[in-house]
C-alpha cells in the first residue's frame, strides 16, 4: 500500500504489537493514547493511517487489530470541521471506502465503537485479550489515567501541528469544534449526502453488530 514517508512509522509490520485504526475522528488517537498510558511506549502501534487497506495488511499478518466505528453522521461532521476544504459527499464517501474496503477481513479484527473506547477502553482490551490470546495491560479509565491519556491526546497534536495544541484537529471534546459541527451537519440535508448517509449508517450497522 502506498502511504506519505511520515505515516511510514505507524504502519503494520511483522514487529508491530496491536493495529488500532478507524476512519478520521473515531477515536483513534484516545485509543493509542490510552492504550499508550496502560502499556508503555515499547509496543510498535500501527495507527492512524486511516485506510482499509491497512486494516486488511494487519489481518494478514496476523496481528491483533481493532477498528474503530463512530456513527457517520458525527465522524463526518467533526472531520468536516478539520477538513473545511471537503464537502459531505466527499467525507461520507471515504466512510464508506474505508469500511467497505476493510469488511472482507472482519473475521480477523475487534470493532471497538465510539462510545466504548471513550468509555470503557479497558473492555476494549479486555476483547482483544480474548480475541487474540495476548495479555496487554488494561486501561483503568480511572481520573488519573484518563487525564494521562487526554495529555498525551494534546502531545500528539502538537507534535502534529508544529508545536500547536489546535481545536479543530485535537482529539478530544472542545466546545468550539461543537459548535462548527452543528453548522457542517445542516450541510448534510441535502439529498445527495442524504443518499450516502444513509447508505453510511447500514455499513455502521453492520460493524455494529460485530462489536455485540
Amino acid at each position: 500500500m502506498l502511504i506519505r514517508p511520515a505515516k511510514r512509522s505507524t504502519l503494520a509490520g511483522r514487529h508491530t504489537a496491536i493495529v488500532i485504526d478507524g476512519f478520521l475522528r473515531s477515536g483513534n488517537t484516545y485509543s493509542v493514547a490510552a492504550f499508550q498510558v496502560a502499556n508503555g511506549f515499547a509496543p510498535h502501534v500501527g495507527h492512524h493511517l486511516h485506510g482499509g487497506a491497512h486494516v486488511r495488511r494487519a489481518v494478514r499478518l496476523g496481528l491483533p487489530t481493532v477498528v474503530l466505528i463512530r456513527k457517520p453522521a458525527d465522524a463526518v461532521s467533526s472531520y468536516l470541521v478539520r477538513r473545511p476544504s471537503l464537502t459531505p459527499d466527499d467525507a461520507l464517501l471515504e466512510y464508506l471506502d474505508f469500511y467497505r474496503t476493510a469488511w472482507p477481513a472482519r473475521d480477523g479484527f475487534v470493532v471497538a465503537p465510539f462510545a466504548q473506547v471513550v468509555s470503557d477502553f479497558g473492555g476494549v482490551t479486555d476483547r482483544v485479550n480474548a480475541r487474540f490470546g495476548t495479555g496487554f495491560a488494561r486501561f483503568s479509565g480511572d481520573p488519573e489515567s484518563h487525564a494521562a491519556a487526554l495529555a498525551l491526546v494534546e502531545e500528539m497534536n502538537r507534535q502534529e501541528c508544529g508545536g500547536e495544541l489546535v481545536e479543530t484537529h485535537v482529539g478530544r471534546p472542545s466546545a468550539a469544534r461543537e459548535r462548527r459541527k452543528e453548522q457542517v451537519q445542516d450541510l448534510m440535508q441535502r439529498p445527495r449526502s442524504q443518499e450516502l448517509l444513509a447508505r453510511a449508517d447500514e455499513m455502521f450497522a453492520r460493524y455494529d453488530a460485530l462489536a455485540e
